[in-house]
């Protein structure tokens, strides 16, 4: 049998998503990937004063940022649903708010009174800094919560092609913690269990009011982030909510949210994964890729995270910088572009915003993120511990008179582990 032939059967199998996800897949490769993408993308706007990258080749339709941002919400879709149907709802919420508040508080703290101060002394601007009525004393009020309530700092930036914001990236916070509260609240209510029909049917609800904007565009090139005649929402905590953006988020985490809850049903095979990569390209160009695209990606995103190759999934399993790299590359890149480093062109801006991202993501993984996940179990019961010679198993009742104990089947002990092997890096 030829080589061919042998690996023809891997190439055309279709095993279904809970069967082809293990334990060992391309989460931890692709987050980190999709949070690069939006460097590349920023770094046109923020350093080049030009579209974010890949928006004038989709025509408006999209652009790599956006792109990475609706994949962020397809995976969180997946493994944040497999969590709320695996824990309690008050776990659930404290799992959650322990990995995305943490990381982002610091990043506050860090972008107020360190490179907020350092970019008023290179603007000279630091008499009445501190007394600005948007200081950053204001900015740490307005935003101490996950939405966002004021987005500059003491008037600085104001010169930059991107004036004034000094993290434009944290917008999607609020909208994925509301997708983690509607998670919540479908499995409190039993429905992620008992009727995960009810998703799949919100998830048609929103896709079939995307397709309605579509049909009034010329080739249905609906921009990602169209207006909506559908009224925002603000929100305790998470600010202002605008349907224009909640909208396709939403129906990207929705996507991911059917994947799990249907994953014994949804078949993953490489070659439609290629197919659907082709689809992608395709409505990018010519039309249609917010209503057909966008669901292909999600299938790529799927199949990639499956079939990654043993290596590559070693990524982000014990060091996760992708949230680290998300909510610190956008200030790294606006000093660079305060620093005139843009002037030197796009890949030395780029490759030093790259740079500078990954040692802020390691520091707030090591430093903060890594310690704060220690108390994701805070609160429950630990196993008890093995003792000598019984392999942490229990200690045998006592036998009745003349009969002779049990001894203990094959001396191997039971402990916890993580159902699905997987964990949300935001």
């Amino acid at each position: 049998m030829s080589r061919t032939q042998r690996k023809r059967p891997a190439l055309l199998a279709c095993p279904p998503l809970s069967e082809a996800l293990g334990r060992k897949n391309g989460f931890g490769l692709l987050r980190l990937v999709l949070a690069l993408s939006v460097i590349f993308a920023h770094a046109m706007p923020l350093g080049m004063g030009k579209h974010d990258l890949g928006y004038d080749q989709a025509q408006g339709q999209t652009n790599v940022g956006a792109m990475a941002v609706a994949g962020f919400f397809v995976l969180s879709g997946l493994l944040i649903t497999r969590s709320g149907m695996r824990l309690s709802t008050g776990r659930f919420m404290w799992n959650r708010a322990i990995r995305i508040l943490p990381g982002l508080w610091v990043c506050l703290l860090v972008t107020a009174l360190v490179i907020a101060p350092l970019v008023a002394y290179h603007q000279g601007r630091l008499d009445g800094f501190w007394s600005h009525p948007q200081g950053p004393w204001s900015y740490l009020k307005a935003n101490y919560g996950i939405g966002v309530g004021q987005w500059g700092v003491s008037g600085l930036l104001d010169h930059n092609p991107h004036p004034t914001a000094f993290n434009g990236s944290v917008w999607s916070l609020s909208y994925e913690v509301f997708c983690y509260l509607a998670v919540a609240a479908l499995a409190a209510l039993g429905i992620l269990h008992r009727a995960r029909w009810a998703v799949a049917l919100l998830v048609a609800g929103m896709y079939a009011y995307l397709v309605s904007m579509a049909v009034d565009f010329d080739r249905l090139r609906l921009p990602l982030y169209a207006p909506t005649d559908l009224q925002g929402w603000r929100f305790p905590f998470l600010d202002w909510l605008s349907m224009e953006m909640l909208l396709p988020v939403g129906f990207m985490f929705g996507l991911g949210a059917v994947a799990e809850l249907y994953k014994k049903r949804l078949p993953i095979n490489p070659v439609a994964g290629v197919l659907a990569f082709g689809v992608v390209l395709a409505t990018a160009h010519y039309g249609g890729f917010t209503v057909i695209g966008l669901p292909a990606f999600a299938y790529v995103l799927l199949v990639l995270a499956a079939r990654m190759p043993g290596p590559l999934t070693k990524v982000g399993a014990k060091v996760d910088l992708s949230y680290g790299v998300y909510i610190y590359a956008f200030p790294i890149q606006q000093c660079l572009t305060l620093w005139e480093v843009n002037r030197h062109g796009y890949a030395v801006y780029t490759a030093l915003s790259v740079a500078l991202a990954l040692l802020a993501a390691l520091c707030s993984w090591f430093l903060v993120e890594k310690p704060a996940l220690k108390l994701k179990d805070l609160g429950l019961r630990r196993p008890p511990k093995a003792g000598p010679g019984t392999a942490g198993t229990a200690a045998p009742a006592a036998a009745p008179a003349g009969a002779t104990a049990p001894a203990p089947l094959g001396g191997v002990g039971v402990t916890a582990t993580t159902a699905g092997g997987v964990h949300a890096a935001r």
